[in-house]
């Protein structure tokens, strides 16, 4: 993580928090090693922070995990942070809507559907991270048992390129200079350029011509996003 983090010029001593939206290993296996070494707080929901304590627990160590609720905001530092709802096969998964009083950025990958709730909080954000998770083609065809895909195209898990793509056109409609970051692509059941094509070709038929998007690779440990130098977004 630390060589990550130099690669763009930053260290972990610049991190103020960590905030995770569900307890899946992917997301949380270098946990314990930071907070072996790091004091760094750490900002989960309730069920989630249950999970934590005792995974780091485990791991023969502890941190510090603060408990949150959907749809109470928080603040650190500068930044108002609200936890949303969002559908997953995890404890309690969640987003994140980040705002400060010059923009606002909402941030919500692995969840099987976008609810009006969650669309509530994408349409006010001025940046979107969202998730663009598989190609339905590669993934029917796929290597994968036929249990995990589909728990993968199920409403419990994460969204298709043509799912990001509907959600994309709704936004861009009414609010043509929405900025978008897609992640979380598959590795094995996407490619940033299916995704790109996919979503794109929705917009561009849908009468959608100008839009900003960009596509997080698959290798996000070394990619670092300023976003109006107002946040620091490393995935």
């Amino acid at each position: 993580m630390c060589l990550a983090l130099e690669s763009i010029g930053k260290s972990i001593d610049d991190i103020d928090a960590i905030l995770i939206t569900h307890e899946h290993i992917d997301h949380i296996r270098s946990l314990p090693l930071i907070c072996k070494n790091h004091n760094i707080p750490i900002y989960t929901c309730l069920k989630t922070k249950e999970y934590l304590d005792e995974f780091l627990a485990s791991k023969k160590t502890s941190g510090v995990v603060h408990s949150l609720e959907y749809d109470q905001m928080f603040k650190i530092n500068d930044l108002e942070i609200t936890p949303f709802e969002t559908s997953h096969d995890a404890v309690m998964p969640c987003g994140f809507y980040i705002s400060n009083t010059i923009q606002s950025l909402a941030f919500a990958t692995d969840l099987g559907y976008v609810s009006d709730s969650i669309l509530k909080y994408l349409n006010k954000a001025d940046y979107i991270v969202l998730e663009s998770n598989y190609d339905n083609i590669m993934l029917e065809y796929g290597k994968y048992p036929f249990s995990i895909k589909r728990r993968i195209a199920s409403d419990m898990g994460h969204l298709s390129n043509n799912d990001t793509a509907c959600i994309l056109n709704s936004i861009l409609s009414t609010s043509p200079n929405k900025k978008f970051l897609l992640s979380h692509l598959s590795e094995n059941n996407n490619t940033p350029a299916i995704a790109c094509d996919t979503i794109t070709s929705h917009l561009r038929e849908n009468g959608l011509d100008k839009f900003d998007i960009c596509f997080a690779s698959k290798d996000l440990s070394c990619e670092g996003y300023t976003i109006w130098l107002v946040f620091k977004l490393f995935v």
